[in-house]
């Protein structure tokens, strides 16, 4: 997808979580700014565990001083206003395949807090984006965003 689709997309479509190729990093991130969206590349290379999963999530996206390094926590965190701000926010996972293989029950909790907390803040009619890129949709189980 190109800058202008993602735009469209990002402006139009609900919160969720979902799987774009890796080439559209530099897109998916022009469309979020185009929109005054937050962006926030996080990188899970190297990410192996859980523990690993919030550290990197926490640093990434300046979570507050509370955290407490859990899911339960993460799932608060993400509901703060001050994460969202006023226009919204797109969370773009990338390099995760790793952590996906090793860690699978916690990925897949990790997309229900995403699923959970993008379904929360479009109740608040705000976005909330976690983008996953990936070259393998099906490993990471997230509908995939195509060009069509």
């Amino acid at each position: 997808m190109n800058e202008t689709e993602l735009t469209r997309l990002l402006k139009a479509g609900p919160a969720r979580a979902c799987c774009l190729e890796p080439q559209s990093l530099l897109a998916l991130e022009l469309a979020a700014r185009r929109l005054d969206l937050g962006f926030y590349p996080i990188d899970f290379a190297g990410v192996d565990s859980k523990a690993g999963c919030l550290l990197q999530l926490a640093g990434a996206l300046a979570l507050p001083a509370w955290f407490g390094h859990n899911w339960d926590a993460l799932s608060d965190a993400l509901t703060e206003p001050e994460l969202v701000g006023e226009r919204g926010v797109v969370l773009c996972l990338q390099q995760v395949e790793g952590f996906v293989c090793r860690e699978q029950p916690g990925w897949l909790t990790l997309l229900d807090i995403m699923n959970e907390t993008a379904e929360y803040w479009s109740r608040q009619q705000l976005p909330f984006w976690c983008v996953i890129l990936s070259a393998c949709p099906a490993l990471v189980s997230v509908p995939v965003l195509a060009n069509h």
